[in-house]
């Protein structure tokens, strides 16, 4: 697991940062069909019963809770991101949401035959372990854990955060001080840290945007792969992710999709 920093401006707060842009980034601007279009969906939908009672951890501006209530499950949300959760309501009054962080789910003991964490546990500074032993907590015996990380692919782990660490010392030598962004998963590492939380893992999957000229990792980590659309690669973006994916959908995937069961 590697950690990532980031050099914010004096002043900046980034919690204050994605809280306005998910109040910005209000559900009802969005396509829901962008939820089926993910790759990992179909292995979802799998494993998903109508008559289970499902939790998404981390629900941001609560597009899963959306979609999933409107392919007719039971879902709930939690987020530590008021505004995003009030926009929620606004947008279907009857949807379930509720305040809270993953270390300390506002939900009892037991109470779900699923919990899905899509892009939320990689923000949970020092405290992943913790996080996880409360996905379980709230987890019915049996019950999954359907997760998606950022992953510490072999261009990150090889070029990237070598250059990140380089520009780290370069910038402390210049006064600046770090502060924490997210975390990067390798496989080995999610898997012995759902093993330890006391899960089994039962498949994973690497997990990259749908569209043939998008990936999220290539256009965030490297500017000079980037198209005139967001995360939208250029000529030679769209031949690196060519030329990575017939290597093997590891090296470059942005994600990693985990399934994973209570013990």
């Amino acid at each position: 697991m590697y950690k990532l920093e980031k050099f914010y401006r004096q002043g900046f707060n980034p919690q204050q940062y994605w809280d306005d842009r998910y109040a910005r980034e209000h559900i009802a601007g969005r396509d829901l069909e962008e939820y089926r279009a993910q790759g990992f969906w179909p292995v979802l939908k799998e494993q998903l019963k109508k008559d289970g009672k499902y939790l998404d951890a981390g629900c941001a501006v609560g597009g899963w809770v959306i979609f999933l209530k409107e392919e007719g499950y039971d879902v709930t949300g939690v987020d530590i991101a008021a505004r995003a959760l009030r926009a929620m309501t606004e947008y279907d009054p009857d949807l379930q949401v509720k305040a809270g962080s993953l270390t300390a789910l506002p939900l009892a003991k037991e109470s779900f035959e699923g919990v899905l964490s899509i892009g939320s546990l990689e923000y949970v500074e020092n405290k992943v372990p913790e996080a996880l032993k409360e996905m379980r907590r709230v987890l019915k015996p049996g019950g999954l854990l359907f997760m998606e990380v950022p992953l510490a692919n072999a261009i990150r782990r090889f070029i990237y955060l070598p250059l990140k660490k380089v520009e780290k010392s370069f910038k402390q030598a210049q006064g600046k001080q770090a502060s924490f962004s997210n975390y990067l998963f390798t496989r080995a590492s999610i898997k012995e840290q759902l093993e330890q939380a006391g899960f089994a893992v039962i498949e994973m999957r690497a997990h990259e945007l749908p569209e043939a000229d998008s990936h999220y990792g290539l256009y965030v980590d490297w500017p000079f792969l980037r198209g005139k659309e967001a995360y939208k690669l250029n000529w030679l973006g769209r031949i690196v992710k060519i030329v990575c994916n017939a290597i093997s959908p590891w090296m470059a995937s942005t994600g990693v999709v985990v399934i994973a069961k209570k013990k």
